[in-house]
């Protein structure tokens, strides 16, 4: 089971996630380590491993070329235990290219034909001594185990030579036992020393019970009985010892339902099973299944960076509020080459530029996505002109002809002319298409002059069309809907309801944040007295709002090396004095407050202004280093201003917000979480979803999180006036509630905001507005973290139904369809309770790894209702007690849905919640609570 040699990789996961584990583990928000004896193992050796979905098994073995420490860590972080695959008896050949000294003393000179591989001396010392120091590498870089395969290629040498080989291997394998005892050790058959060895075998695994990979021919095919017969009276005594077995069977990726079927069966006869193909480089079906959450949506590089696509900016909003990651794919020779069987639950092409340049690496990709049944959905544009993929497509070219005199024949409401504007006939820019197979379904049927049909919208099995021009009315900003993008999606891509990663709301509150912008922040209020605009910020807005607020400094506009050296001795106090604040964050804002954070790309675009220069005009400081705004900005406010107690978490992007992915590194390198870009701005005058960016952007560097409401720059008309625009964003926060509830309450400003009387009065509604909604007030540091965890968040289902959730980071809401039903609380774990909104059924997950069984009706269990502060553990003792525990910055104040009356016991006290409407709250004057107990009688 030799892992194929590819070059190593790093992923964009694994660039991220050495900060969020830091900052996971120091929250107390990491999940401990899995059993040792596990429910469910995969394997992966290809590179860029999807590690959010392989963390929802316990036991992972990965080829560790193909992971950085970072990957490791993350996937420690969320419980489950990463193995690193070790060839005992072979090296291969990219193997053998780097150590050319072990081929040359310690390879036999026999080959595995199978692998192409070269068989080791077991005896050799040189070839011991590699093991070992191995095993200390990996062990180092934090694997719970190693893999150990190849055990027996010794039986491959002469008959003569084995009894050696066989001693050999026996020793090597006590010897790494006895050096390295915190090492599991994972066996791949080892028959022939199995019964020697009496300690240390963590568990064994078995190629092949039933369906096998024939490497010499390169076919599948079904286990011979006699083979099978001879591996289960090997395994006899594994048995009796109690140790796992795991059964790895191979199937083609396309044969999901039989692999599904397998895994049940190879359950029911005692093994932990794991069905993949033999490269083990796809997402297999254990005695778990993940259910895929991801969705690519590929675009043509010749419209633009990503930010500037259709695809990003009108769907990725929506996608990530159904519950779905989104991969942005660039149409090149980039364009993946795997399956996407088990990983994605669809792709969607946005393409408006005709058949792409890389037409043979795309028109492979879509026939490969039919071969292996992956849905597509095709929008704005149909870039094909395969006449045989259109086939499979069910449609076909209606001619070159000119189109005229439409009219509609069928409309299917559901989809078009009813969300956002109505359907209206238009033939400019529609592409002469039509549907010629009985099994699609049309959307939409228009003929013309001519006697032709056209139809724009159509679904089918394969997956589904919405072309212009009857995807959107009018054109930028004006824009609008016609096709119900919702319904176009599940319908085209078949997505069932699945629990939806939610970062809208918390513990049955909407999520509230407070961000500022450094910029402003020497200037003078236009008010009696003439203070700093930090004076007025924290006089007017920080101090009489209870709302947790996080706060950024631009060092050149500050510092003394910046603009101003002169006020350095009045600003830097005061900045002090911000930060000092008990419901304050430091950030930094950067040094020199760069405009455009990819100027030399921008300035080849026509029509490009920099009305401000580059960056701001601090002396000395004449070409931006980007190092210096990200480390040297960060450095200042942790040094000059920020307590000691309060770290530097994060960095607000100025500017455009666009950095490229090298400066995004930099800032995960300089241990910072990043925020702002994008422009939500949905107002009564403009409230369609067409305005609703994604909130990531995920970079080769690492992930981008977009300011989910943009600030009052934009409502400003750029700090022109009227200073009281920003007003419009209570219509924002409205607009984002109702009827779905696509944002938390984001408030997001600048400390110019401090600076005019219609702005210092608007911004006092804004925040009134916030407190009237009761919100969950967070650190924006902590929001980032569960927008990150609905980056890598991941679904599988059990064998009796639950769902498996895994890699949260911090996220702890899923937002239910109803048809999913209620949790079944006392079956469900990290599960705390649920609410029932107008815009979803909200479950409260208390860990970082949840188990969510569901059931027809509402528990009648004690749950909880709701909490104004982040409850960090939910454990049932029985029928009427949980313990529960509750950290925030606020006095806690929570209810419980009881039909019985509740009690909390905590430090010695019995505290008696206050009945109303089915109810029992709670208001305690700690803002901490560990491990009390909730009693319901």
């Amino acid at each position: 089971m030799a892992p194929s040699s590819l070059s190593q990789a790093v992923t964009s996961i694994g660039k991220l996630v050495g900060l969020l584990i830091t900052v996971l583990f120091s929250l107390g928000v990491v999940a401990a380590p899995s059993k040792s004896v596990p429910a469910s193992v995969a394997f992966w050796y290809a590179d860029k491993p999807p590690l959010g979905e392989l963390a929802q098994f316990d036991w992972v073995v990965f080829e560790p070329e193909h992971m950085t420490p970072a990957d490791v860590s993350f996937v420690v972080a969320q419980g489950s235990h990463p193995f690193a695959y070790l060839s005992i008896g072979e090296l291969d050949e990219h193997q053998a290219q780097s150590r050319p000294d072990l081929l040359e003393h310690a390879a036999e000179q026999t080959r595995n034909p199978g692998w192409n591989s070269h068989v080791m001396d077991l005896t050799s010392a040189g070839w011991r001594d590699y093991i070992f120091s191995r095993a200390a590498e990996l062990e180092k870089r934090g694997y719970a185990g190693l893999f150990l395969d190849t055990l027996d290629s010794f039986t491959l040498l002469a008959e003569d030579q084995r009894p050696a080989q066989r001693d050999a291997l026996l020793a090597l394998l006590r010897d790494l036992h006895q050096r390295y005892p915190q090492l599991k050790l994972f066996l791949n058959r080892g028959f022939e020393v199995l019964p020697d060895l009496k300690q240390g075998v963590a568990a064994v695994a078995v190629e092949s019970i039933h369906a096998s990979w024939d490497a010499r021919r390169q076919v599948y095919r079904p286990v011979p009985e006699q083979d099978r017969a001879w591996l289960t009276e090997q395994l006899k005594s594994v048995r009796e010892r109690s140790i796992p077995i795991v059964a790895i069977d191979y199937l083609p990726a396309e044969r999901r339902a039989e692999a599904r079927k397998l895994a049940s069966r190879l359950v029911g006869e005692g093994y932990l099973p794991y069905i993949s193909t033999p490269g083990l480089d796809t997402l297999g079906v254990g005695s778990i299944e993940v259910q895929p959450r991801r969705i690519a949506v590929l675009y043509d590089p010749r419209e633009g960076a990503l930010t500037r696509t259709g695809g990003f900016r009108s769907l990725g909003g929506l996608l990530e509020y159904m519950g779905y990651r989104v991969d942005y794919l660039p149409v090149d020779d980039s364009l993946p080459t795997s399956t996407m069987t088990g990983l994605y639950a669809g792709a969607i092409v946005w393409m408006t530029s005709g058949v792409p340049e890389a037409r043979g690496v795309f028109n492979r990709w879509i026939d490969n996505r039919l071969e292996e049944g992956t849905p597509l959905a095709f929008f704005q544009g149909l870039p094909i002109d395969d006449a045989a993929i259109l086939t499979k497509l069910g449609l076909q070219l209606n001619g070159m002809q000119p189109i005229s005199g439409l009219e509609i024949v069928s409309q299917d409401r559901e989809l078009i002319g009813a969300f956002e504007a109505p359907l209206v006939v238009r033939s400019r820019g529609l592409a002469a298409i039509g549907s010629q197979s009985s099994a699609n379904k049309t959307g939409l049927v228009l003929v013309d002059a001519a006697g032709r049909e056209h139809t724009p919208v159509v679904t089918g099995d394969w997956g589904g069309i919405a072309l212009a021009p009857y995807v959107f009315e009018g054109e930028d900003d004006t824009r609008q809907w016609i096709i119900d993008p919702f319904a176009f999606l599940q319908r085209a891509l078949q997505l069932a309801p699945l629990p939806a990663p939610d970062v809208t709301t918390e513990n049955g509150r909407r999520i509230a944040t407070v961000h500022i912008d450094g910029d402003g922040f020497p200037s003078r209020a236009e008010i009696p007295g003439t203070p700093y605009a930090g004076t007025t910020v924290l006089n007017d807005f920080i101090k009489p709002y209870p709302l947790l607020t996080s706060v950024s400094f631009i060092e050149g506009e500050i510092g003394p090396q910046g603009m101003y050296p002169y006020l350095a001795r009045e600003l830097e106090p005061l900045a002090r004095r911000i930060l000092s604040h008990e419901r304050v964050e430091p950030a930094t804002h950067t040094f020199s407050h760069p405009y455009f954070w990819q100027a030399e790309r921008d300035s080849q675009q026509e029509g490009f202004q920099a009305d401000y220069g580059l960056k701001l005009p601090i002396p000395g400081y004449d070409k931006i280093d980007f190092k210096r705004e990200v480390f040297g900005s960060r450095d200042y406010v942790r040094d000059r201003l920020a307590p000691a107690d309060k770290p530097v978490k994060m960095i607000f992007w100025s500017g455009d917000a666009i950095p490229d992915a090298p400066t995004i590194k930099l800032a995960y390198d300089a241990g910072l979480l990043n925020v702002n870009g994008g422009e939500t701005r949905l107002t009564r005058a403009d409230s369609s979803l067409t305005g609703l960016y994604p909130l990531l952007r995920p970079t080769a560097g690492g992930l981008q999180v977009y300011a989910p409401i943009i600030n009052e720059n934009v409502y400003t008309n750029l700090w022109q006036g009227p200073y009281y625009g920003f007003r419009d964003v209570i219509e924002t926060f409205e607009l984002t509630d109702s009827p779905r509830r696509m944002r938390g309450l984001h408030l997001y400003y600048h400390f110019y905001s401090g600076t005019k009387m219609a702005a210092i009065k608007v911004m006092g509604d804004v925040y009134r507005h916030m407190m009237d909604q009761q919100p969950i007030s967070l650190w924006m540091s902590d929001y980032l973290l569960r927008a990150h965890g609905l980056h890598t968040a991941s679904l599988a289902r059990t064998a009796g139904g639950a769902w498996q959730i895994r890699a949260l980071q911090g996220l702890r809401t899923v937002r239910l369809d109803p048809s999913l039903g209620w949790p079944d609380m006392l079956a469900s774990e990290g599960v705390a309770g649920v609410v029932d909104l107008p815009q979803g059924r909200y479950v409260h997950l208390s860990a970082e790894r949840a188990l969510l069984t569901l059931q027809a009706t509402r528990d009648t269990a004690p749950a909880l209702e709701q909490a104004n502060v982040p409850l960090t553990a939910w454990r049932y003792l029985d029928e009427r007690r949980v313990e529960l525990s509750f950290a925030g910055e606020f006095p806690i104040a929570f209810s419980i849905r009881s039909n019985s009356a509740c009690r909390l016991e905590t430090a010695g006290q019995k505290v008696s919640g206050r009945a109303a409407n089915g109810l029992w709250h709670f208001s305690l004057s700690t803002k901490q609570v560990s491990n009390a107990q909730l009693v319901c009688e």
